[in-house]
């Protein structure tokens, strides 16, 4: 053992020498405290759910510290975690626990604003809409649109139930039809003016049929 405790003698005084002249650059500069905004990630949302409305994206976390050591902080070095592992489907009030920020080592967590966030998750659901055309301009002259047909016709979106049960067609992106004077078939995008339905479906084919002569 007496061995072991003296073997390369030199070498760790050496080691031991530099970490008192480490701390002491460090601890001699003084001590401070700064605060930075930084984005929450919200983990372990219950299968099947997603996030409808948080009240914030963002939440100042002030950090105690060696002056060395904060001047070179940047948010992006910090993480801040809502854990959802528990949520309801409904609005619920979740802590920012000091245990679910990530610092750098050599730094304290002094304070967290708000102490809490509020957000609401609802159940995830998936239903099938009609898809309507959205026709622009005027065929050739003489020429009219005598039908209009969209393979499929129906889609499957996909969105928090709320916003869904509201939810009663999608449509294609603007079909512009100006000058147009004979059948056309066009593969299209298919749109939502809600942004939380999400579309199973990217594109569909719409088959347009041109006759001569005024529409009647």
């Amino acid at each position: 053992m007496r061995q072991l405790l003296f073997r390369n003698l030199g070498l760790k005084i050496l080691a031991l020498c530099l970490a008192v002249v480490l701390w002491f650059l460090i601890s001699g500069r003084g001590v401070s405290e700064i605060t930075l905004e930084v984005p929450i990630e919200y983990v372990n949302i219950p299968p099947g759910y997603e996030i409808v409305k948080k009240d914030r994206d963002t939440v100042r976390v002030s950090l105690f510290g060696s002056e060395v050591v904060l001047r070179s902080i940047k948010p992006e070095d910090l993480r801040v975690y809502v854990d959802l592992k528990d949520a309801q489907p409904a609005e619920g009030s979740y802590r920012i626990k000091k245990r679910n920020i990530k610092v750098p080592p050599a730094l304290t967590i002094s304070n967290v604003t708000p102490p809490s966030v509020n957000v609401v998750i609802e159940k995830t659901v998936r239903k099938e809409v009609p898809v309507r055309p959205d026709i622009t301009g005027e065929p050739a002259a003489g020429r009219h649109i005598s039908e209009v047909t969209i393979k499929p016709d129906r889609v499957v979106v996909e969105g928090p139930e709320s916003v869904l049960r509201r939810l009663t067609y999608v449509r294609t992106e603007p079909i512009d039809v100006t000058g147009l004077d004979s059948d056309s078939v066009m593969k299209v995008n298919v749109v939502s003016d809600v942004t939380a339905a999400r579309l199973m479906t990217g594109k569909v084919d719409v088959h347009i049929k041109i006759k001569e002569g005024n529409e009647r």
